[in-house]
């Protein structure tokens, strides 16, 4: 397959995001996209050759397409997922795969049986400051990560299509949506953690916080989810500390006090097939699971088992709370 048929189901917030970056994506095309908000869909596709549809079902029936892009709210992802590989299409899925670990088990059953590939988006596995921190890791050149303290956190998501992210029966909550970023890194380097305690402070209006503690033997990673209540931009950082110096990110990337430049970072390819010192970690997910379907290879970067693992944990941090404030 020289060039994959693409669909897209969904072009709000992360649909958008990937819907600009097809055209960067030279192996890829496309093709169509659906949405319930057939009107701004339309917009969006402007004078672009792009079949419009206000329903998944009408885009499988009229488009002869290879692979379905998934950017619906969280609590479709199951159901479309499911649907789609039984049906035969490569799927690439936002991030969370599903909003519980039931529901988690369930995909990666049919995914394990199906013949297409199946990706979930964890986009912070590509952006260059974690790929730079993932490789000093497994390298070693810092000797052994001592601490880990990572935090990302945003204002309330009043955004969202009907308001679906604030309610946790529909997106996990602060946990699955935002703090499974952080969560999702950290597992996919160390696996599920030793011991696990959270602390969860909640308030009016959905202002949401959740701190979780893991341990690796004599590690320790601290994860911060937090949605505030005021207009506080968003922002992701972490430190890590290792027997022999530190890297640091805060908007910067630092290691032992020394800018990093990392827009051509040779380090951060991560032998992925594709150059991830790209800072757009959006294209660069999208761009490698188009490059396995061209191979005919399965993602072993983002493996299904271990996106229900972060599924997983995220559940497991959200019962383990000590509830602080509510």
């Amino acid at each position: 397959m020289d060039k994959v048929r693409v669909g897209l189901v969904g072009v709000g917030g992360m649909g958008g995001c990937h819907f600009g970056n097809y055209a960067d994506i030279q192996n890829a095309e496309l093709v169509a996209a659906c949405d319930v908000r057939l009107d701004m869909l339309k917009e969006k596709i402007g004078d672009k050759k792009i079949n419009a549809y206000d329903s998944l079902e009408k885009m499988l029936e009229n488009e002869k397409l290879d692979m379905i892009d998934i950017c619906t709210p969280s609590y479709m992802h199951k159901d479309m997922a499911i649907e789609l590989l039984n049906k035969g299409y490569h799927v690439l899925c936002e991030k969370p795969m599903t909003i519980n670990a039931k529901d988690a088990k369930e995909v990666v059953e049919v995914a394990s049986k199906a013949d297409k590939n199946f990706m979930v988006a964890h986009v912070v596995r590509f952006m260059t400051p974690y790929s730079y921190l993932r490789n000093v890791i497994e390298s070693g050149e810092l000797g052994k990560l001592i601490r880990l303290d990572m935090k990302r956190i945003s204002a309330i998501p009043t955004w969202s299509w009907e308001d679906w992210m604030r309610d946790e029966k529909r997106s996990g909550g602060v946990a699955t949506d935002l703090s499974i970023h952080d969560l999702d890194f950290v597992q996919s380097i160390f696996g599920m953690p030793d011991t696990i305690e959270s602390y969860r402070y909640q308030m009016k209006d959905n202002n949401d916080t959740v701190v979780s503690n893991l341990t690796y033997g004599d590690m320790l990673v601290s994860c911060e989810g937090t949605w505030y209540n005021c207009d506080i931009p968003f922002h992701s950082t972490y430190l890590a500390v290792f027997q022999n110096g530190y890297v640091e990110h805060n908007d910067k990337l630092y290691k032992n006090g020394e800018e990093v430049k990392i827009e051509k970072q040779e380090a951060t390819e991560l032998e992925l097939g594709i150059n991830v010192g790209n800072d757009n970690g959006y294209l660069c997910e999208m761009q490698y699971f188009v490059d396995c379907i061209v191979k005919g290879e399965k993602p072993s970067f983002v493996t299904a088992e271990s996106s229900a693992n972060s599924v997983i944990l995220a559940d497991m941090v959200k019962e383990k709370a000590r509830i602080l404030s509510k």
